[in-house]
């Protein structure tokens, strides 16, 4: 699994307090992945996912809790707080000539902060009784185009080839009716992950345009 070096953490160590597996504690080395972080000194196949850490910091808290679960009321608890992510894309996805990226923002509020995530968290916030609450987030999915012509190629009004730059700007254009601000978050950003995104390393100079 690729993941840029800004994101990238190796040879981490917990003494506690910072994340569980398996409902328990998580005690241990770990590593940060673009997925979020693992298990073992560096990401490997066999590895598992880590979530942050919750706990119940009180006697009533706990009472609620387990009134809740009696009845089957999933509470908040239940959920996983989201893990940002920066996803590239892979050689299906460069063939394809675009790949899926995925965001979510806190409802009822214009200003909260945008998140990236990756699919695997994305899937879940539909789910309802565990991953992300769909009660607390909004989110969506971007079809982002990475290949073809920089910008579109037209006949007179025409658009014969769609561009990258112009394809994504509309493609934010529709979701930012959805989560607001992800038009102003990704605006400067519409060529990322393209050959024409000279200003990032991490972008895939060897697409065939």
């Amino acid at each position: 699994m690729y993941t840029p070096s800004y994101i990238k953490r190796q040879n981490q160590y917990t003494k506690g307090g910072e994340y569980m597996i398996g409902g328990e504690e998580y005690i241990g080395y770990y590593n940060i992945t673009v997925r979020g972080p693992y298990t073992g000194r560096v990401y490997a196949d066999k590895e598992q996912p880590l979530f942050v850490l919750k706990t119940v910091f009180n006697k009533q808290s706990q009472i609620y809790t387990g009134l809740a679960e009696g009845v089957g009321y999933t509470t908040d608890l239940d959920f996983d707080d989201p893990t940002p992510a920066v996803i590239a894309p892979n050689k299906g996805d460069i063939k394809r000539g675009f790949f899926n990226r995925y965001f979510i923002q806190k409802r009822n509020d214009k200003r909260a902060r945008v998140y990236e995530l990756d699919k695997d968290q994305y899937s879940t916030v539909s789910d309802g009784t565990a991953g992300i609450n769909p009660s607390l987030f909004k989110s969506v999915v971007l079809r982002w185009k990475i290949v073809g012509p920089e910008f579109d190629v037209k006949s007179g009004s025409l658009i014969i080839t769609p561009g990258v730059s112009n394809t994504n700007a509309r493609t934010l254009v529709e979701k930012s009716k959805v989560i607001k601000g992800l038009y102003t978050l990704l605006k400067n950003r519409l060529t990322k992950f393209s050959p024409y995104d000279i200003n990032n390393s991490d972008s895939n100079t060897d697409i065939e345009l």
